[in-house]
């Protein structure tokens, strides 16, 4: 176990000695390096044996088996002739005593009909999870050692993962195992704390990914449960030629703000759902630039909302010159935020939107909270100090745009009924 961290290590004598596992650890801490080690062990010690690893996606459990076969050619070049004839395909591994590691995504149909151990890698993620967790127990069922192992990062507290971290409290059965990164290095972890706490402005993103805490979602606009149930893999709903939309297109601009992004999103209606078709965010490009890239998705667009608050004035005006009457300018007042914020919160409730798996997107949406001041103002904004929640708010825009009901926006002081 020399390429293990002592961490690591106790890992794997927790798992070794414990019929069901629940392990929580900070990201870059190496927990899928670690039971992908647990894993190839076992296979190799076993015959006829089979494990069968669960992720969110294919291309997840595509990067587990990757790990998996670091393991394994790291052992041939120790020498160890066992692993010698070991076949390395695209989600399986055979070894040469009948043993199989199989990887699949998290899909119920496709899990049912095995027998050995489950190692469920990011279980926090799993969509439909009481559906995917009834056909991943009986896997376990048939021999009394086979194993159940979960490990993830905390994602919310309707999940998966939540699920088992807390009926695994206090049962002797279960090996429950938590790390956060400050643990992590005091156990031998070198990265730089600080360095990765300032790339995160999201409070919550942090507490999370790197504090692994099941943080309190009460009053945020979009719980992790309901942007979870909404995500599709980037593969299946990203088009790089928007000439491949078959509905109408809609776009929205939040325009960055001194250190934030302009963010582009645009979205394509296909019945009454929406599929996030493109997101592109703009860091510190010159106003011209930004002009020339939004005129070009502007032109596959039916309609087109920009935040013209602040130094999104200019923008806008130059825009509706360019464009007419599919350009519309929003102003952002309190009361604009309410109505964009609630409208886009709906769309999740009702599932009729689809967005791309990405964690810059999923902290951003999840980061806005609504609050209440002392003088009774309700408030939408993100919940870093510096955030300004692009991501979430050009979301918001695109799905405006693409509304037909009739709302009305107070534009420079105007109100304005848009039809």
């Amino acid at each position: 176990m020399a390429i293990l961290l002592p961490y690591q290590i106790e890992i794997v004598k927790g798992i070794d000695s414990h019929k069901f596992s629940a392990i929580k650890m900070a990201r870059q801490t190496g927990k899928s390096f670690v039971v992908s080690y647990w894993a190839a062990k076992r296979a190799a010690t076993r015959q006829n044996h089979t494990i069968v690893v669960v992720s969110p996606t294919e291309r997840q459990s595509k990067l587990f088996v990757d790990k998996v076969k670091l393991h394994v050619k790291a052992l041939k070049l120790t020498g160890v002739k066992f692993f010698e004839n070991t076949d390395l395909k695209k989600l399986e591994i055979n070894f040469p005593n009948g043993s199989q590691i199989v990887a699949l995504p998290a899909n119920p149909d496709g899990i049912r009909g095995f027998s050995g151990d489950v190692i469920m890698d990011e279980a926090a993620f799993f969509r439909d999870w009481q559906e995917v967790y009834r056909a991943v127990f009986p896997i376990i069922t048939r021999k009394k050692d086979y194993k159940l192992i979960a490990i993830s990062t905390p994602f919310g507290k309707n999940d998966l993962f939540y699920y088992l971290w807390s009926i695994s409290e206090n049962n002797p059965k279960w090996f429950r195992y938590s790390l956060n990164i400050y643990e992590a290095v005091e156990k031998g972890l070198s990265v730089d704390i600080e360095e990765l706490k300032a790339g995160i402005k999201s409070e919550d993103a942090w507490k999370t990914e790197y504090l692994v805490e099941f943080i309190d979602e009460a009053d945020s606009v979009l719980p992790y449960e309901l942007i979870q149930k909404c995500e599709m893999p980037k593969e299946e709903i990203i088009l790089p030629d928007l000439r491949e939309a078959k509905g109408n297109l809609y776009c929205g601009i939040d325009v960055g703000r001194r250190k934030d992004l302009t963010v582009i999103t645009v979205v394509e209606k296909l019945g009454d759902v929406l599929y996030v078709r493109r997101i592109e965010e703009l860091k510190k490009k010159p106003f011209r630039e930004q002009i020339e890239i939004i005129s070009h998705y502007a032109k596959f667009c039916r309609r087109v909302a920009v935040d013209e608050t602040g130094l999104g004035m200019q923008l806008a005006e130059e825009l509706k010159e360019n464009f007419g009457s599919k350009v519309i300018p929003v102003y952002f007042s309190a009361k604009t935020k309410e109505e964009l914020a609630e409208k886009l919160r709906t769309k999740f409730q009702d599932r009729l939107i689809r967005i791309p798996s990405d964690p810059d997107l999923r902290e951003d949406l999840h980061s806005v909270r609504k609050t209440v001041t002392n003088a009774g103002n309700v408030r939408y904004e993100g919940s870093a100090k510096d955030s300004h929640a692009d991501r979430f708010w050009s979301l918001a825009l695109a799905v405006y745009a693409a509304s037909q009901r009739t709302f009305n926006f107070i534009f420079k002081g105007v109100k304005i009924p848009w039809l």
